[in-house]
């Protein structure tokens, strides 16, 4: 029996030490997550919020985000938003109105497009994958795009096929029937047709169509020497490709909206060899870190899709928080989103990494971020050319 002094001693440390405990205890942000975690834009949804996992252990492992002297460690929260507007709306009002979120990421720009005007109108930093232009500039002052789009990508691409293949004249394009869509096709079009290109076919889709004949008909009757499966997933795009072999087609293939390989093959099959890819990424050769084949073998291993520039956004976005965070040494998202275009982040592709795009935005919002153009060849994503991110201005 232990004596009655001894308990209160004990008591009494043991009171001290929880106190203690507690007064050392960090605090959590909760980084709240718009994705599509069902349909044919799922495997984007469900890489996204475990990479955001991810950094969100890193960041707690490495002391936490530190403001005035606490720190504070973040959590990624992620509902469905099914890539539609409508439940884009339902998890924006989810996440500001219920859980209190101040920080969102999100994946798609018709969600995204619909949860804005409530993210900026109720004081909520917006980390963005959307594509859509509309979606940027001095308007939209706490809103900050996490990865490239077809203003950084559509360039070096169009060059570099029009290098590749300079007997390709007759261009094709598809896009989904959405603000994606619509908004990818109003800056890819100009852009094909001022390299030289005739646009012989201009056609849309609707997102969860699963008969791909049709369209792949049509496609075929403009005999198109190139065609760009602008925003169509890649589960999506290996079945038209599959659909246009069958027909016949043997002219280049390119998709602007592919994020990796295994998503193409794994419904396309052989007719996935030989498509160009703008939003991949290889993880092979020079530049590429143990660090990156780790967590792309990971993903490979549990989700069946490589890691590319459309799932990495809400990785960079929690680094991106905790440098705006630490810079202006405040939590409010209006003062983190003045601190912003000129902090440096860690990304997952690198250190000190910036913002730009002032000159296409009317703003610095755009994260200035590599990208690579590759192919798809004999079941092997292959490096084509590299896409370097411009100087911060």
């Amino acid at each position: 029996m232990i004596p009655k002094s001894n308990v209160a001693t004990l008591l009494t440390a043991t009171c001290l030490c929880l106190a203690s405990q507690a007064a050392g205890a960090q605090e959590v942000l909760k980084l709240g997550m718009s994705l599509p975690l069902s349909g044919s834009g799922a495997v984007w949804g469900q890489v996204t919020e475990h990479l955001c996992k991810v950094a969100a252990k890193e960041i707690a492992a490495a002391g936490g985000i530190k403001v005035k002297g606490k720190s504070y460690n973040l959590e990624c929260v992620a509902y469905d938003n099914k890539y539609t507007s409508a439940d884009g709306t339902k998890v924006a009002q989810t996440l500001l109105n219920r859980d209190g979120a101040r920080y969102i990421c999100a994946v798609g720009s018709a969600p995204i497009l619909a949860a804005q005007s409530m993210t900026e109108r109720q004081g909520a930093l917006l980390f963005s994958t959307a594509w859509a232009k509309s979606a940027k500039g001095p308007q939209f002052p706490l809103t900050f795009s996490v990865i490239n789009s077809p203003n950084e990508l559509m360039p070096p691409m169009v060059e570099f096929l029009k290098q590749a293949h300079p007997q390709a004249k007759r261009l094709a394009l598809l896009n989904a029937n959405d603000s994606t869509g619509r908004d990818t096709e109003a800056v890819a079009r100009p852009m094909w047709e001022k390299a030289g290109y005739t646009l012989v076919a201009n056609d849309f889709y609707e997102r969860g169509t699963t008969e791909f004949q049709p369209i792949a008909n049509r496609l075929m009757a403009q005999k198109p020497d190139i065609i760009d499966l602008a925003t169509v997933p890649p589960a999506d795009a290996g079945q038209i490709f599959k659909e246009l072999a069958v027909l016949g087609y043997k002219g280049v293939k390119s998709s602007l909206n592919g994020t990796a390989a295994e998503g193409f093959i794994k419904t396309g099959g052989p007719a996935a060899n030989g498509v160009y890819i703008a939003a991949a990424i290889t993880f092979e050769g020079a530049g590429i870190t143990e660090y990156q084949k780790k967590y792309n073998a990971e993903v490979k291993s549990q989700f069946g899709d490589s890691i590319g520039i459309a799932t990495v956004g809400c990785y960079d976005a929690a680094y991106m928080l905790k440098a705006a965070a630490e810079k202006a040494q405040s939590l409010e998202p209006k003062d983190m989103a003045a601190a912003m275009p000129t902090v440096r982040f860690h990304s997952f592709w690198g250190d000190n990494m910036a913002f730009g795009g002032a000159e296409i935005y009317g703003s610095v919002q755009q994260a200035q971020l590599p990208a690579q153009i590759t192919q798809i060849v004999d079941g092997n994503l292959v490096l084509k050319g590299n896409i370097s991110p411009k100087p911060a201005k």
